[in-house]
């Protein structure tokens, strides 16, 4: 039988660590949960991002993202090219296509911006254009407003 003390010490790390799994889950946004199944819907994606202003003191920040590093960043120039001009924007770049496009609650108004990550190989800037704007008409649907986006994910 192992020493008490162990027992003691090895059953808080277990609790501690279910702890911070449950917070960890409870922390997670709607936008978050909706980027990764969409991902997971659609192969031709190979990244998502979903950026925001929570408030005008934080600034326009990707608040979803398919990898956990971008979360938390400044928006760039594509985010704010397509908030600021209402359309997508199409990057060619190494091996990939990268689209910015905004998003809209349902009284038209732009609340975000999605990014994605198309594999190049094979495709046109018009197709990828086009596969873009149906996923970002999905994410729409998804989120009828601003507020939508931060609440606690379901």
């Amino acid at each position: 039988m192992a020493n008490p003390r162990i027992r003691v010490v090895l059953a808080s790390v277990i609790m501690a660590a279910a702890a911070l799994m449950v917070c960890a889950a409870a922390e997670k946004i709607t936008a978050q949960k909706v980027a990764e199944e969409v991902l997971a819907a659609h192969p031709e994606i190979t990244g998502l991002e979903i950026a925001a202003t929570r408030s005008e003191q934080e600034g326009c920040r990707t608040i979803a993202a398919t990898e956990a590093k971008e979360i938390g960043e400044k928006c760039d120039k594509d985010e704010l090219t397509a908030i600021k001009t209402n359309k997508p924007l199409v990057e060619k770049e190494k091996d990939e296509f990268d689209v910015t496009l905004p998003l809209h609650d349902s009284a038209g108004k732009i609340i975000a911006t999605a990014g994605m990550d198309f594999k190049a190989a094979g495709q046109t800037k018009e197709a990828v254009e086009r596969q873009a704007k149906a996923i970002a008409a999905e994410l729409e649907k998804r989120f009828t407003s601003k507020t939508q986006l931060f609440e606690p994910a379901q």
